[in-house]
């Protein structure tokens, strides 16, 4: 019975770690677009529309990586890779696959969209990060018992 409560309890974790990363993902995604603007104009305040740009950059985020995700959060817990380097490496790939993914039904890539494409790759790292912050510390303990 204990054991069944281990899992669980992983599986929990797994699913806060991942939804930290994909908040933090969105807000430093959402800061690196607030400051993108002309070089004089005065940075935008960070009030309600702020946060609701986040919230909803999350979901999106969350929605388009979760496929991914779950590839990289496979190998991360069957490997027991728990070192922050693996972790940030996969977010940046998850980030990568999730753009993809989001345009695969859009207008054909161009040159200009290296741009969005890199912010989205970032976020990515940042997002491996949080994860790892939360639960990629542990990844694989209640396989490899170590």
């Amino acid at each position: 019975m204990s054991r069944v409560l281990g899992y669980l309890w992983r599986f929990a974790v797994i699913i806060v770690g991942f939804a930290f990363a994909a908040f933090v993902a969105s807000a430093f995604g959402a800061v690196l677009l607030a400051g993108s603007g002309e070089p004089d104009s005065p940075l935008p305040v960070l009030d309600g529309p702020f946060y609701l740009m986040v919230s909803v950059l999350a979901a999106l985020f969350a929605y388009y990586a979760f496929a991914p995700a779950l590839a990289a959060i496979l190998v991360a817990e069957l490997l027991g890779r728990r070192d922050w380097l693996f972790h940030a490496l996969a977010g940046a790939g998850v980030a990568a696959a999730a753009a993809l993914l989001a345009w695969e039904h859009s207008v054909p890539v161009s040159s200009a969209d290296t741009w969005p494409f890199l912010i989205m790759v970032a976020c990515g790292l940042v997002a491996g990060i949080a994860y790892w912050a939360v639960a990629g510390r542990s990844s694989g303990v209640w396989l490899h018992g170590r």
